[in-house]
């Protein structure tokens, strides 16, 4: 992942800060979308441009899609997920393991 470092004026950024604590995300994420919207993608990673592909991002274009944060992982969610999960398998343990 590469980092990008950008010069705005102290009101820009006070802007960001206040939406971004609105919308419930961090300033860096809302950056983010704000530049994925100003340069999108020109389809899915395997090429293969598909009809919700297309009116997602044209939803994004618009203005209109809403994208949720995922909710924040407490100790006591990760520790019921962890129970939920416990022997379903391998994969499901693998993944648990790397923090996923």
């Amino acid at each position: 992942m590469r980092q990008l470092l950008l010069r705005i004026p102290d009101d820009l950024h006070a802007r960001l800060t206040a939406k971004a604590k609105r919308e419930g995300i961090s300033v860096n994420a809302l950056a983010n979308k704000a530049l994925h919207s100003a340069a999108p993608a020109e389809g899915p990673a395997d090429g293969v441009t598909t009809r919700r592909y297309r009116l997602k991002e044209r939803a994004r274009e618009m203005g209109i899609l809403v994208e949720s944060p995922a909710p924040p992982v407490t100790p006591e969610r990760f520790s019921a997920a962890l129970k939920e999960t416990e022997g379903i398998g391998p994969v499901v343990t693998e993944l648990w393991t790397k923090g996923r």
